[in-house]
């Protein structure tokens, strides 16, 4: 057992003794941390513990130890335990913060087992918030949630047909032609998307990569008829030169584009995609450039920015915005 795990266990094996006792002798200590240990501890060492129990910030504890003159010691606070130390603020306020962020997933079923969990200790937190006279996170920020679905009720099943490396059967619903079929997939990975979970395996039909969107799966099972096609699937460099989660077999182009100042700020700060960089700068308009397919997600992106983003190229690219402005006008 390394040094400062021996350590912890001392801490620990002091704080049952002196919970225990009314006063804790020094043959209560040794024998407490001897028998934690497994070795011999001396004195020095737990006289040495103590003090850093006392007094070490790093530990936090801060223990509230005294000395009774002749018998040993105890603790001077009532109900004191190193196990429940009081936490400072900050630390309260960031527990808050991960509490509510894990909030946002509570009605995924995979997180199901701990949100009670999550709950209680969010409503703990905010209790102790509010004694020490400090706002509820809630009261000052407001997390992103999303009122659809998104297909979460799929993703326990599904990660469990990934890990198990089973062929799926599913009844799907596509968007674009508004028809209802049946598909086989060998699932890889699991992306969520702007609150949209998708889902990317091998497609039994097209004997290709796809991407299923979980929300338009109306039922899946397991197909044991269908033997599985293992991949060593990278979801790092599948998605590398992509926006989003659409993945065409078009190469990845460069793509540059005239944005203006006030869009350029917002840019610079969050990039379309890593691989943008500033090509030249002017008063009136920045040129940026990117290296990416031209899929659904950037097209999108860059129609949101309205006459702040001006396409150079590629044409097929400018083309199609100024086919799409066209249309909007008409409208």
């Amino acid at each position: 057992m390394a040094a400062n795990k021996e350590s912890l266990v001392r801490y620990r094996a002091i704080n049952r003794c002196l919970i225990e006792y009314k006063i804790a002798t020094q043959d209560n200590l040794i024998d407490a941390c001897t028998e934690a240990i497994g070795t011999y501890v001396s004195w020095r060492t737990i006289a040495s513990d103590i003090k850093a129990m006392r007094s070490n910030e790093q530990l936090g504890y801060f223990a509230p130890i005294e000395t009774v003159k002749g018998e040993g010691y105890r603790y001077a606070e009532k109900g004191y335990s190193i196990d429940s130390i009081p936490l400072k603020k900050e630390e309260l306020t960031a527990i808050s913060f991960a509490a509510n962020l894990l909030k946002q997933y509570s009605n995924i079923e995979l997180f199901s087992t701990f949100s009670g969990a999550v709950e209680k200790l969010s409503e703990r937190v905010d209790l102790h918030l509010k004694q020490n006279n400090t706002t509820e996170l809630g009261h000052i920020i407001s997390f992103e949630t999303s009122t659809a679905d998104g297909g979460s009720k799929f993703i326990n099943e599904m990660l469990q047909h990934i890990r198990q490396q089973t062929a799926i059967e599913v009844e799907y619903h596509s968007f674009s032609s508004n028809k209802t079929s049946i598909q086989v997939l060998h699932p890889y990975f699991l992306k969520e998307y702007r609150n949209r979970w998708y889902v990317i395996g091998f497609h039994e039909k097209y004997k290709e990569l796809r991407t299923l969107a979980l929300e338009r799966i109306n039922w899946l099972k397991p197909d044991y008829k269908t033997t599985y096609r293992p991949s060593n699937f990278d979801a790092e460099s599948y998605y590398q030169n992509a926006i989003g989660v659409s993945i065409t077999n078009q190469k990845p182009q460069k793509v540059v584009l005239a944005v203006s100042p006030q869009e350029y700020l917002f840019l610079k700060t969050q990039p379309l995609h890593h691989s943008q960089k500033t090509i030249e700068e002017s008063e009136n308009e920045i040129i940026i450039e990117l290296h990416v397919i031209l899929n659904y997600e950037l097209k999108s992106q860059l129609l949101s920015f309205g006459s702040g983003i001006r396409v150079i190229e590629p044409p097929e690219l400018s083309g199609f915005i100024k086919n799409e402005a066209a249309k909007l006008l008409h409208k």
